[in-house]
């Protein structure tokens, strides 16, 4: 079984040209997409951007993403720099998105190679290359450190495993060496960054660490500990000041833990979570994108047969894979632990081949448990039941176990028939069509976007610049607005227009800027713009028809807005 197990040894093979040009075909589709400005942006998407403009020009330091006293804005910071090279735009604020992309990648590949072959790992970078609209929108839209969580936990498991089987090279009595105090020392880094980022990494971390202490129990409590323990405080930092400087209420761990538990009510029950969570997020988070909508699932709405058969039918077949893998790696671990020599539970005696093996299955394991983990908070969330096909993005790193999962339909399996008897021609047959209907979903996920999607994303984009353009032409410095539409008006326009959030009611609304509302309300003419149709738009075009408001207005229509300026 080839390996990546010496980095000193490293060179660019065959496997590794490879490689190279499918991260590079992969990012340049991914760069296509972007240039044709898909998908579609939003207000959460363009308050990132926001937050890279104040980053750049006003030497702002924001802790947490604008609104939120969670979730750390790494993308801003990053875009900030690239503002100052090309400029304030959604096309800028998505490059960077790119790079972690690649990484993302090559960690994969890393990852596969490690605990399988390294072909196996060139077809799930090539698998990842394509995807549906759920994958590659949480990949290429800049709304709160999906993209970086993805690297991040497949960087902890890689560090982990290779730290783990390149243990035995320390000897009892010699000190760790530098160069892997080093790795520990950026091991922390990532943890804390990745904890600050998006706390959806905890299982990928409490099992980085458990990993560790099982196979690294001594460098733990040496020199390399502390550089892992001082890495984490400094990628942690930013949440240490917030949490010490906030009454206990407002602790970004108290919040997210009634955000997670919050929201529930009388109808959200059990079966609904099931439902939200295995017919509805748990498919889209692994790529599969029927075009199906929340209210055609039970509990949801009315019931379409088809959409629950197929989707269901996807989450079933992963955990089949998934508990397959897991006996599969579990019963190795026995066997092995039964010819360890000697009989003694904590220090048993190991040959080099028993220790990598029990290195690799247990890493197979610990990747298998980590996806689970993540299932199961999504499960007992409030959001399974109430929002599962917006928030299925809180899956995003149930991905990282894809090379596992598919591991025994790859070779494993066949093995394990064969020992049974099975005819090999079944096997492979069986194995082949499976991941090649994998591999299809993904590859017509991505059809489907450029042929059905790009083009509604470059209208979208036309009618944004347009109404940006509308508001200037009509010198209308300040507007009140929905939650959807403000933050798209001042990123598009370069803060030259200043919108503030309004309810139903024309009271303050959800301004996750609060200097923006304060600006508007400062000023002497204030124009409102609702998008055709929505419910705050008819809601005033009454008012205004009905002279129930204090100033007189006069309506403008333009593609996709009603524009009301004072007379």
């Amino acid at each position: 079984m080839k390996s990546l197990l010496n980095l000193k040894r490293f060179h660019i093979g065959k496997h590794e040209r490879y490689l190279i040009g499918i991260i590079i075909l992969a990012t340049l589709l991914r760069f296509i997409l972007i240039y044709f400005n898909w998908p579609s942006t939003n207000s959460d998407e363009t308050t990132m951007g926001l937050m890279s403009r104040h980053i750049a020009y006003n030497g702002e330091w924001p802790i947490f993403y604008y609104g939120q006293s969670y979730m750390g804005p790494i993308e801003a910071y990053l875009a900030a720099p690239l503002f100052h090279l090309l400029g304030s735009s959604l096309f800028t604020l998505r490059l960077e998105l790119l790079l972690f992309f690649a990484l993302f990648l090559l960690g994969m590949y890393a990852l596969t190679a490690l605990l399988h072959t390294q072909k196996l790992g060139l077809f799930i970078c090539l698998l990842f290359s394509f995807g549906a609209t759920p994958i590659l929108l949480r990949q290429l839209k800049a709304i709160g450190g999906y993209p970086e969580t993805e690297f991040f936990a497949v960087t902890i498991c890689v560090i982990t495993i290779w730290l783990a089987l390149y243990a035995y090279k320390i000897d009892t009595f010699k000190r760790t060496n530098g160069r892997r105090i080093f790795i520990y020392g950026v091991l922390g880094l990532i943890i804390g960054l990745s904890i600050w980022e998006d706390m959806l990494i905890l299982p990928f971390v409490c099992m980085g660490i458990l990993f560790l202490l099982l196979f690294c129990r001594r460098e733990c409590f040496s020199w390399a500990g502390v550089a892992l323990v001082l890495g984490t405080l400094i990628g942690l930092m930013p949440l240490i000041i917030y949490n010490v400087s906030v009454p206990l209420d407002q602790n970004a761990i108290v919040v997210l833990v009634q955000l997670h538990n919050g929201g529930t009510n009388a109808h959200a029950t059990l079966w609904q979570q099931l439902v939200g969570t295995f017919g509805i997020a748990l498919p889209g988070a692994l790529g599969y994108n029927s075009g199906c909508t929340q209210s055609q699932f039970p509990y949801f709405g009315q019931t379409v047969v088809s959409c629950v058969v197929t989707h269901f039918g996807w989450s079933i077949g992963y955990l089949i894979l998934w508990s397959i893998a897991a006996f599969m790696s579990g019963r190795a671990v026995w066997k092995l632990w039964r010819a360890r020599q000697g009989m003694s539970l904590w220090h048993p005696e190991w040959t080099f081949e028993q220790s990598r093996q029990l290195i690799i299955e247990c890493g197979r394991l610990m990747v298998l448990i980590c996806a689970i983990g993540t299932l199961f908070l999504f499960v007992s969330s409030s959001a399974s039941a109430l929002t599962p096909g917006p928030t299925s993005r809180y899956l995003i790193c149930i991905l990282i176990s894809m090379p596992v999962i598919l591991w025994p339909l790859w070779d494993g399996l066949s093995l394990l028939l064969l020992k049974l008897k099975a005819k090999e021609i079944i096997v492979l047959v069986v194995r082949t069509l499976v991941l090649g209907l994998i591999f299809f979903v993904y590859v017509s996920g991505t059809i489907d976007i450029f042929v059905k999607e790009v083009p509604q994303a470059q209208f979208d984009y036309q009618r944004e610049q347009q109404t940006v353009q509308s508001l200037e032409h009509m010198h209308l410095k300040y507007v009140y607005s929905e939650y959807w539409t403000c933050n798209n008006i001042i990123f598009i326009s370069n803060e030259n227009i200043i919108c503030a959030v309004v309810n139903a009611q024309l009271k303050d609304g959800y301004n996750r800027y609060p200097a923006y509302a304060t600006e508007v309300k400062k000023a002497t003419r204030v124009a409102y713009i609702f998008p055709l149709g929505s419910d705050l738009d008819k809601n005033f075009v009454k008012m205004v028809n009905l002279h129930q408001l204090p100033v007189a207005y006069q309506i403008l229509r333009i593609p996709g807005y009603h524009i009301f300026t004072p007379r």
